[in-house]
């Protein structure tokens, strides 16, 4: 049977396979939970990351704010060993990426360009629950 859940695990392995091989592609909600993530048990804790998602945001916003920058679209961390690429999709969710630290975040624009709107539509479908 087609869940959400495995539409949005189809959707994200297609956008992991686009990427090449990110760490963790990961659709968080805005209460901080995974909707679903590609793999299933990344090298890091995938609710550490979405902890991290929280905490992210929440400084984003501030920062974005004080600056007058509009409406945030993406925060960006990079370390010497990963980074993590949070793209906001819209007001209840993101999508969280971990990738290698010489990765430009720039370069999965594209790859972001083409799945997000599917993302969206899995979120907008109807499931039956049979």
């Amino acid at each position: 049977m087609v869940t959400r859940e495995s539409e949005l695990l189809r959707v994200l392995g297609n956008l992991k396979d686009d990427l090449g091989d990110p760490q963790w592609v990961a659709l968080v909600d805005d209460r901080g939970l995974v909707m679903a993530c590609v793999p299933e048990n990344p090298q890091i804790d995938i609710e550490r990351v979405a902890a991290m998602v929280a905490a992210l945001t929440i400084s984003g916003e501030r920062v974005i704010n004080e600056i007058a920058g509009g409406h945030l679209r993406y925060v960006n961390v990079s370390g010497s060993k990963r980074q993590q690429l949070i793209i906001f999709l819209n007001m209840e969710c993101v999508l969280t990426l971990g990738l290698d630290p010489y990765v430009s975040p720039r370069s999965t624009f594209k790859a972001l360009a083409r799945w997000a709107p599917k993302i969206m539509q899995v979120l907008q479908m109807r499931f039956s629950r049979d």
